[in-house]
């Protein structure tokens, strides 16, 4: 079983103004990010805007992903509506690189538990790859912590869960019942709770593909005199992305520090611009007096 230890940057995904990959972009991100010590990468995930990548764009971001970061871990997301279009996901993943497949639930409606239990195992009988359990309940159905455990008993190749509900539940059952799986926590505002209880391996982070440094040096010091002042700096930056749907805002501080170009699904409202714009003029401050 992988070792899934450490700071994951969650990869933005940016793109043209006609929508497609912007492959320049993306692999100045991977170069960026690349000279900070981190343990690989998420991409197609929430913060990649799994929802609208095509199974060609998925291809192209893993392959590239592989040749330009040769020694990271790649977690990719394989999200998609039924089952069958994440098998096929799936697949495009492990072909192209990928290390592990991180597995959202399906997204738009609503499914039980064992509705739930059905779709994973379905997947993880078809698929090869090492899987992580993606918990999105902001976005999709959400897993419960007797769900997941039942699931790691199952399958073998189920590594463990990337949970971004915000919640310890299920990363605290896995603690108390001492399992192997990896414990890797996908919101960040649950990461400094998460290390101070010790019911983590790792963090797959958004904030992470725009303040490496900050994430990196975080999770480094976990526990020592330094944690404090590092998990402040953390809860100031995520407030003020709370303005903005996820990933707008970093999309902001990614290209403020010249590391992407800001892209977004549509055309923003004159509300969001000044948003946006007063997202930059705060960022660029707070960056300039406290991370440099």
């Amino acid at each position: 079983m992988i070792n899934f230890h450490g700071v994951y940057a969650a990869l933005l995904t940016p793109r043209s103004a006609t929508g497609e990959l912007a492959i320049t972009s993306y692999r100045k991100q991977l170069a960026e990010l690349g000279k900070t010590d981190l343990a690989g990468y998420a991409i197609n995930g929430a913060t990649g805007e799994f929802t609208i990548s095509s199974d060609a764009d998925l291809e192209l971001l893993t392959r590239t992903t592989r040749s330009d970061a040769p020694g990271a871990q790649i977690l990719c997301g394989i999200g998609a509506a039924d089952v069958f279009l994440t098998i096929r996901k799936g697949r495009i993943a492990q072909a192209a690189g990928a290390d592990a497949a991180l597995l959202p639930m399906p997204y738009f409606f609503p499914y039980r538990q064992d509705d739930l239990a059905a779709y994973i195992s379905a997947v993880a009988d078809a698929v090869e790859l090492p899987i992580l359990l993606y918990n999105l309940p902001q976005f999709t159905s959400g897993l419960y912590a007797d769900t997941v455990l039942a699931l790691f008993a199952r399958h073998r190749n189920i590594a463990g869960i990337k949970d971004s509900s915000g919640s310890l539940d299920i990363v605290r059952a896995m603690t108390s019942a001492r399992l192997p799986h990896a414990r890797l926590i996908g919101n960040d505002g649950a990461l400094c709770e998460a290390l101070a209880e010790n019911v983590c391996d790792g963090v797959v982070s958004g904030v992470a593909c725009t303040l490496p440094e900050l994430m990196s040096t975080l999770f480094a010091v976990a526990g020592t005199g330094d944690f404090s002042g590092k998990c402040a700096l953390l809860e100031q930056f995520l407030e003020q992305l709370g303005a903005l749907p996820t990933p707008w805002g970093l999309k902001v501080t990614s290209a403020f520090r010249e590391f992407t170009q800001e892209s977004y699904p549509f055309p923003l409202s004159t509300e969001r611009e000044a948003q946006v714009s007063r997202l930059r003029t705060w960022f660029g401050g707070w960056y300039q007096q406290t991370l440099t």
